[in-house]
């Protein structure tokens, strides 16, 4: 078997080159947008949540303090009668929740942070080794093209 290709229209090696031009544009700019995307992701995952979770804490223990407050309000207006807090209690469990559910997430987001970055660094080499390949390869590529249709 032949290690040569038996091109015999110039026509084709010129089509060649230029999809070959453009394909390596093309790569370039989906790894630019990658890049740029991970960046962003990386961000939001280790700046933005860790700060929305711990302000969701605040808030919502900011609820189970009102919703304590409540309850303590009913007993005292009802004193020395005992008060009906049926409904302020399971809106004191549902706060209790929310802020067990927001604590969750912000244990999560600090959890998947260091993931992200982990896999961000693999990610990026990969990234980096196949920007180079394009870099380097395509250009001695299309100097061969070149010197074939010479």
């Amino acid at each position: 078997m032949s290690d040569r290709a038996n091109v015999q229209s110039i026509d084709a090696l010129k089509e060649a080159k230029a999809a070959l031009a453009a394909f390596a544009q093309d790569v370039g700019a989906v790894l630019a947008n990658v890049d740029g995307d991970v960046a962003r992701m990386g961000q939001w995952i280790t700046l933005e949540r860790p700060s929305h979770w711990k302000r969701e804490v605040r808030k919502r223990e900011d609820d189970v303090n009102r919703a304590r407050q409540e309850i303590s309000r009913k007993h005292l207006v009802s004193a020395p009668e005992p008060a009906n807090t049926v409904l302020e209690r399971k809106v004191l469990a549902r706060c209790l929740r929310r802020v067990e559910e927001a604590q969750k997430r912000a244990e999560a987001t600090r959890r998947w942070s260091g993931t992200w970055d982990k896999q961000t660094l693999l990610a990026r080499g990969a990234i980096a080794a196949l920007a180079e390949h394009i870099r380097s390869d395509i250009p001695r590529a299309i100097a061969r093209i070149d010197r074939m249709i010479e």
